[in-house]
């Protein structure tokens, strides 16, 4: 439901704009999930518990998972972010991978999700 979607983009304790500089994807064989690595400068703080700050560069990592084209019910998926493209990131640094990661799932690069 959209309200989930943004009680997680209020509760991520990193908000920030960033600027897409790279992007890495990989894919297994057989696999509908896609593994990506953005690398992007961080170019706006709202607000940052690990400490970021404007023009600190940083690592996303995160999976894409493509939807089956009929009859999906579930959570939607994490877009693939473009080299160039700048955009919100609701994040959290996660210390077992040393990077970043999506806090607010498929709405993480989106613009926080109004009331109704």
């Amino acid at each position: 439901a959209p309200e989930e979607y943004r009680n997680m983009q209020l509760g991520a304790p990193d908000v920030v704009d960033i600027r897409v500089l790279k992007v890495k994807t990989s894919r297994p064989l057989f696999s509908r999930n896609i593994t990506v690595q953005v690398n992007a400068q961080v170019i706006g703080v709202e607000r940052s518990l690990s400490n970021l700050s404007e023009g600190d560069r940083i690592t996303i990592l995160y999976e894409h998972y493509k939807m089956p084209k009929r009859g999906w019910a579930g959570p939607r998926p994490i877009p693939i972010l473009r080299k160039g493209e700048e955009s919100i990131a609701f994040i959290r640094f996660d210390q077992e991978a040393s990077a970043y990661v999506p806090a607010a799932r498929g709405a993480s690069f989106d613009p926080l999700i109004p009331l109704i």
